[in-house]
Order: C-alpha cells, then structure tokens, then sequence
C-alpha cells in the first residue's frame, strides 16, 4: 500500500528500507558464460545438465518465482536504502553548510573621544611638569596690550564684558536691580568667551588648561543659575545637570592645585603668597556648593524661597554677574602672562586682588541690605 502524494509515503519508504535492512540478506550476483552459477542470499542454484539444484529438486515455476521474490526483496531494500541515505545525506549537507558559514563578529566602532576631553584628562593628570621658574616674580617684557590680537569675536566679546560690568558697578552703588535684558546679554557674551577660547589654550602649560577648563565648568553652572533667578517657569531645572558640572570642576580644580602645591612643598619651593587666593577661591565656591544643595533639596525652591526672601532673585542675578566677569577676568590675566604683557608679581597681585577679593567685597557691601541670603 504505498500512498504517494501523501506526507506518509516517507515514513513508509523509511520503514521499508528499515525492514530490508535488518532482515533480508543483500546478494552477490555472478554468471558464467557457461555453467553459469547465481548466488542468491543463502541459496546456491547450479544449473547442471539443463535442471537447476540447490542440494533438492526444483520445478521451473518454483524457481522462478523463488528467485523473483529475492530479486525484489533486494531491489525493493536497495531503494529503501538509497532513500535513507539520500535523505540523511541531505540533512548533514545542511547542518554542515550551516556550520561552516562564518559569522562575522559584531564589533562596535570606538568612540571618539574630542581632543578638548582628552586635553581635560591629561592637563588634570599632569603634576610632575615643574611649569615655574627660579624668578616668578621678575616681570618678562613681551607684547603690548595694543598688539593683542582684538579684532575677533573672542576679542570683541572680552570688550563687551568689561564694559558690561562697569555699568554693573555703577548700577550696584545706585542700588537697582538688573533688568532681563542684561542677564541674557551678559549669559550670551561670557558663552561666547569661553567657547572662542578653547582652540587657543591646548598649546599652555597644564596648570592654566586646568584653571580654564574648570572655570568653563563653573561658568556653564554660573549662566544656568542667573537664567533660573531670571526666569525660572524656563530655567530653573537647569541647576540639576550644570550643577553636577559644577562639582566636578570644582573637584577637578582643587585636586589639581592641592596636589601641585604639596608637591610644590616637598620640593622646597612652595610660593605662600598662593594661599590667600586659593583659599578665597575655596570659600566662595564652598558658599556656591551650599546654595546649589539649597536648590536640589528643594524642587519648590523658585516658589518657596521669593515669597520669604523677595530680594533673594536680584541678589543671585548679581552674585552670578559678579562671577562670571571674575572668572573671564582671571582668564585674561593668564593670556597677559603669557604674551608679555603682564607677568611677574603684578599680574599676581592684580589677579588675587582684583579677580577675587575687591569684586566680593564691592558686591557684598552694595547688597548687604537686600532681602536675600546667599546661600
């Protein structure tokens, strides 16, 4: 009963081919021209004198249908087995086939890291380069201020910040508070500054890319924080990331210095007259830490703290207008150091001065009657 067509008709060809395997004896067969001999399984047929004997007598039809059935017993296995072996055959093809493709591995492209990232890292690392020399305070003549390079948007940009806090100073002593069209002026001129200034500072000595990366980070957190007192509906979320910039600048900052100045100690060459502006830089940011963790503990804080203190926006607008031009201001000083035209114990002592301690205590004393506490 063979059903071709069917899906059965395999597993019936399989278990033919099984049976024939396992039960009927494959044949050898031979002839000869004369005296021909048949091996057929297990039975031997002799033709001798024109009958057939397999050790007992044998009619013709017997013999016939005897040899028939093995024939087709063998035949019918044969198939059966070409089949199996066929399909199984196929089936290995395939497994093998898939074995051998190869796989491309997946491999992820590396990132590229900027160079200004890569410079943070190795300026942050960089402690053992000397960077002094046995005379810091001889002033080495160099360029003069006119032949600075002035005509770029770096240079406009440092202009239009001086003049801004000029005006800032004469509206601190006549006690006014700062319009909104000033906080986004001063939020885009101090912006402009520093991300005009990063193509020119890889060239300097790792201690002032230090200072100018991390003054980059305090100035990201400065603008954020005088658009939340400007507008806080808009800006006031932007103290949670700029603020994380903020503390890491400041640790960077500080871990750079510290380590510089103790190696600087066991060297025997430590400079005191460093402390005084380090530390002042210290308390200021400590005061900036104090207020950033005000803000971040409190998610009300723009509806909370107003209604309290109603001064408490002009004197943050001011606070931050004072440290974004502090900041820029140091920066300066560093490009006066380092094209001659301001070195030595002057450029020092007008930027501990005049970067840190003379704006803070201006500050302070034209708002000390203020509604407001900062932090």
């Amino acid at each position: 009963d063979r059903r071709f067509g069917s899906s059965k008709q395999t597993l019936d060809c399989e278990m033919l081919g099984v049976q024939y395997m396992a039960f009927v004896p494959m044949p050898s067969l031979s002839a000869a021209t004369h005296g021909a001999t048949a091996t057929l399984g297990t039975h031997v047929l002799q033709r001798q004198g024109g009958a057939w004997n397999d050790g007992s007598a044998a009619t013709g039809s017997s013999v016939v249908a005897h040899r028939s059935h093995q024939v087709v017993s063998v035949a019918a296995g044969i198939c059966a087995t070409a089949f199996v072996t066929a399909r199984r055959g196929r089936r290995l093809r395939r497994h093998a086939a898939g074995a051998d493709v190869a796989v491309p591995p997946q491999t992820t492209p590396p990132l590229e890291v900027p160079e200004e990232i890569k410079d943070i890292e190795m300026a942050g690392k960089d402690i053992a380069t000397p960077h002094w020399s046995q005379q810091p305070l001889k002033e080495v003549k160099g360029l003069t201020m006119e032949q600075l390079d002035w005509p770029n948007l770096h240079g406009a940009s440092c202009m239009a910040s001086g003049v801004l806090f000029l005006a800032e100073l004469v509206r601190f002593v006549a006690g006014l508070p700062p319009s909104d069209i000033e906080c986004y002026f001063a939020a885009m001129v101090y912006a402009v500054i520093y991300a005009s200034r990063f193509d020119g500072i890889r060239p300097l000595p790792a201690h002032f890319r230090v200072t100018f990366y991390a003054t980059t980070g305090w100035t990201v957190y400065y603008i954020s924080h005088l658009l939340a007192a400007t507008n806080p509906a808009i800006f006031a979320h932007w103290v949670y990331p700029t603020g994380i910039v903020f503390l890491a600048s400041t640790i960077y900052f500080y871990k750079h210095w510290i380590e510089r100045m103790y190696r600087h100690f066991v060297e025997d060459r430590f400079r005191a007259y460093y402390l005084p502006g380090l530390i002042g830089l210290m308390y200021f940011h400590g005061l900036d830490c104090v207020d950033l963790f005000n803000q971040w503990l409190d998610p009300q804080y723009w509806q909370h703290v107003p209604l309290r203190l109603t001064d408490q926006a002009w004197t943050i607008q001011d606070v931050r207008l004072t440290g974004l031009f502090m900041s820029s201001m140091a920066l300066f000083m560093i490009t006066l150091h380092n094209k001659g035209v301001l070195t030595g114990g002057r450029n020092t002592l007008i930027t501990v001065l005049f970067t840190i301690f003379v704006p803070a205590l201006f500050l302070t004393g034209t708002h000390a009657t203020l509604n407001a506490s900062f932090p």
